[in-house]
């Protein structure tokens, strides 16, 4: 996940898509000549090529859609991602998790919270309420403390329009806890989570621009989502994970709570995804012995796999995230290891459970 996000290149058509001038996009894995290149007929590491039917992560989107949220109400799943030009919130749509997937001509926030800088939204999530109503959580750059915090919105659709809630932003400071020093930590990166009636917000504490460790939170809401109830607690530190950590996303599986997190700088192909798993919500979390993806295990066919969600949609459980793409050859991974321009695509992959540790299928 970026600070900052500034770094949206012109969308790119692809083989096996379709575009016409302020109309709607749409890409499918299951077109024969996408899934050629999507990345799935990669090299494997071994000398060989994957099959274009492989099991694992499928390019849904190739071209830039990052830091993903996903959401299903009715028939149909939504997918918003950070700021694109002329889109504050972009969010694309799909009657399955295996698309077509078609990203919408307008986003679905006009603009951010007064106290935001325009242009600088990030890792968005949007979560139903029992009335019906929508709340969208996102990360956008303060105009006054010059470091990224933590909004809300909300809207009657999932397609929007979301209103910023309140004169200020949900979360802007670090508490003790997760504090180094005198050094401002960015609040970046914010995860719903819901359980009943309880309502939480994860999100990260990060230090990486000073070679400190970063912490994730977490934080009790109040029934409408909007409100900060108590004090927020760290979850996880973090410890031997690369420059850093962030991209929190919490779920529960049988008796056990398993929190996804992103680890290394999302610019290069260290970026990957990782695990820990608790008994409790507050913890303590006891992080899986190896990540879930990096490039090398993926193969080699997505680069710097992370900011990932994760969806069980009352069938499958899917997990959804992006990696860098071909700037040329946007249905391909980026071959270089800190890929110039950065441009990152959406992908799809089934996950699978051994005891309470995630897989992917």
């Amino acid at each position: 996940m970026s600070p900052l996000p500034t770094r949206r290149s012109l969308l790119v058509v692809a083989s096996g898509a379709v575009a016409v001038a302020g109309a709607t996009v749409a890409w499918t894995a299951t077109d024969s000549s996408l899934a050629a290149h999507a990345g799935l007929s990669a090299r494997d590491g071994k000398g060989g090529n994957v099959a274009a039917d492989a099991a694992g992560p499928k390019l849904m989107i190739p071209s830039t859609f990052a830091d993903p949220g996903v959401l299903k109400v009715g028939a149909t799943y939504y997918a918003y991602a950070t700021n694109l030009p002329g889109k504050v919130v972009p969010v694309a749509t799909a009657p399955s998790m295996r698309g077509p997937w078609k990203i919408r001509p307008t986003g679905v926030m006009p603009k951010p919270g007064a106290w935001a800088k325009p242009g600088l939204t990030w890792g968005p999530e949007v979560v139903r309420r029992p009335d019906g109503t929508f709340v969208l959580y996102y990360t956008a750059s303060s105009k006054t403390r010059k470091t990224g915090c933590v909004g809300a919105a909300i809207a009657k659709s999932p397609l929007g329009p979301f209103r910023p809630v309140g004169s200020g932003p949900l979360v802007c400071d670090a508490p003790k806890a997760a504090s180094q020093g005198k050094l401002r930590g960015e609040i970046i990166g914010a995860g719903s989570y819901v359980e009943g009636k309880a309502r939480y917000l994860v999100y990260k504490v990060g230090y990486n621009a000073y070679s400190k460790p970063s912490f994730l939170l977490l934080q009790r809401l109040s029934a409408d989502g909007l409100h900060r109830v108590g004090a927020p607690k760290v979850i996880l530190k973090q410890t031997s994970e690369p420059y850093t950590t962030e991209a929190p996303f919490l779920v529960k599986h049988g008796s056990k709570y398993v929190l996804f997190y992103s680890a290394g700088f999302y610019g290069g192909d260290r970026y990957q995804t990782r695990f820990a798993v608790a008994s409790k919500i507050g913890g303590p979390y006891a992080k899986g012995a190896q990540p879930l993806m990096t490039t090398q295990s993926l193969g080699h066919r997505v680069n710097g796999p992370g900011s990932a969600s994760v969806l069980h949609d009352g069938s499958t459980w899917w997990i959804v995230f992006h990696g860098a793409l071909n700037s040329e050859h946007p249905t391909q991974p980026a071959p270089a290891p800190r890929p110039k321009p950065l441009m990152r695509g959406l992908y799809v992959a089934e996950l699978g459970w051994t005891g309470d540790r995630p897989t992917l299928r």
